[in-house]
């Protein structure tokens, strides 16, 4: 399967309850790492599902990915991928506000 496919089976598995094996297939979209924009998805996903779960450190880890790829993803892919640039950088705002990293 390539990384895409993963993506609309995470979004499946989602809507069936299944975080956990949504959280799997993302991590197998991100391994694949052969679309960008699914990968982005995929970070996009991961970042919230761990802030939500109060695991900032890998929340962090998924959310900077898409933060230090900001300026790649807006020109390679104009604003296709605007929602997840924008949740990116709220969710690490808000971390770095409430001081839940270092």
């Amino acid at each position: 399967m390539n990384a895409e496919l993963y993506i609309t089976k995470a979004s499946l598995q989602i809507s069936k309850g299944e975080i956990d094996k949504a959280v799997d297939s993302m991590m197998k979209a991100i391994n694949i790492g052969n679309d960008m924009i699914s990968v982005t998805q995929a970070h996009c996903f991961l970042g919230e599902y761990y802030f939500v779960n109060q695991d900032y450190v890998l929340s962090k880890e998924h959310l900077e990915w898409i933060a230090q790829r900001q300026e790649e993803l807006e020109t390679e892919y104009d604003d296709l991928l605007n929602d997840e640039i924008d949740k990116a950088n709220l969710l690490l705002d808000m971390m770095e506000t409430f001081s839940l990293i270092e």
